[in-house]
């Protein structure tokens, strides 16, 4: 059996380039650097606060940032690895940690002052919803709030709230 010549050229390998950054990962810059981050679990009964050292680097060519979270008093060790997929016109993040719970998260961007990523949870022995909302209060220093859902989105109670403050 032959082979046509539009059929070789098909077959022919395709030539990748890394293409550069999106400049949309500009959005994510007060992210980067060192933080002493202060946090409220409202969660708890009665909540309760602490502190954790956060760490956002630009990673994979400047296609993602990835944040460490250390929260020693708990012995956990998170990572939220995000980039904007242009074919999505999104934010994309994976949040990880070494007690075993994982969030997909999604983001369109800033609108109307804040940064929020939703997505599903697996966490603490439950599934819900989680929204994640960033606010830069300064140049060095941005509020995170969260917020967990049981029903689908109906109703979002307050899970969270961190302030993060450069070092």
């Amino acid at each position: 059996m032959s082979v046509s010549e539009q059929e070789a050229a098909d077959s022919a390998p395709q030539e990748f380039t890394k293409p550069s950054p999106s400049e949309k990962m500009r959005d994510l810059d007060f992210l980067l650097g060192d933080f002493r981050a202060e946090w409220t679990n409202y969660t708890a009964d009665p909540a309760t606060k602490g502190t954790a050292s956060w760490n956002t680097v630009s990673t994979f060519s400047g296609h993602a940032h990835e944040m460490t979270q250390l929260v020693t008093e708990h012995d956990l060790t998170g990572r939220f690895i995000v980039q904007w997929v242009e074919s999505e016109t999104k934010f994309s993040g994976y949040y990880y940690d070494d007690w075993g719970n994982r969030t997909l998260l999604t983001s369109e961007g800033w609108q109307d002052g804040y940064l929020t990523f939703t997505g599903t949870c697996v966490g603490f022995g439950k599934t819900f919803l989680l929204k994640e909302r960033y606010e830069i209060v300064d140049e060095n220093h941005y509020l995170k709030c969260g917020f967990v859902s049981f029903d689908d989105g109906e109703n979002w109670v307050p899970a969270d709230e961190v302030h993060c403050y450069r070092v």
